[in-house]
């Protein structure tokens, strides 16, 4: 293991404490659990402020997979959490009032409102058709290039 990886499994493993301390709790912000992380890493902000700062982006982007995570079926936490009828929702999801926030607050899936539950449609539709119309277009760029080839 190269010593970037056992960097970032010590990264994970902090980020990881600090949410599931924060884990039943409604409301959490990624930049809030980074900053709760990086009390543990330096507690008397020693570190100079780009590595700082640089480390609490990455602990940020970190804490975001996590509220973002969707229950995953080998994990004994997610018989706990698995929700019955809908298994391919996640435990949380952002708020419809953090939308234009840098930094979107995750709300657990039981306290979410309608406009909350109407946001995240729309939200992840268009991310899907996003990834559909770029799929569809590296596909014909793909059939040009390789038949143009084959007609060589």
């Amino acid at each position: 293991m190269t010593s970037e990886q056992k960097l970032q499994q010590q990264l994970k493993a902090i980020i990881e404490r600090v949410y599931e301390r924060r884990r039943d709790q409604i409301s959490v912000n990624p930049s809030w659990l980074a900053t709760e992380a990086m009390q543990e890493i330096d507690p008397e902000k020693k570190s100079p402020e780009l590595a700082y700062r640089a480390a609490h982006l990455q602990l940020r982007q970190m804490a975001r997979g996590l509220c973002r995570k969707q229950w995953e079926d080998d994990t004994e936490d997610s018989e706990r959490d698995q929700h019955e009828l809908f298994p391919d929702l996640q435990r949380r999801y952002p708020t419809a009032r953090s939308s234009g926030w840098e930094e979107p607050e995750y709300i657990l899936l039981e306290h979410l409102t309608k406009r909350d539950v109407d946001y995240n449609v729309v939200r992840l539709r268009r991310e899907g058709a996003t990834k559909l119309r770029r799929a569809d277009a590296l596909e014909a760029w793909g059939h040009d290039k390789f038949t143009e080839r084959a007609a060589e």
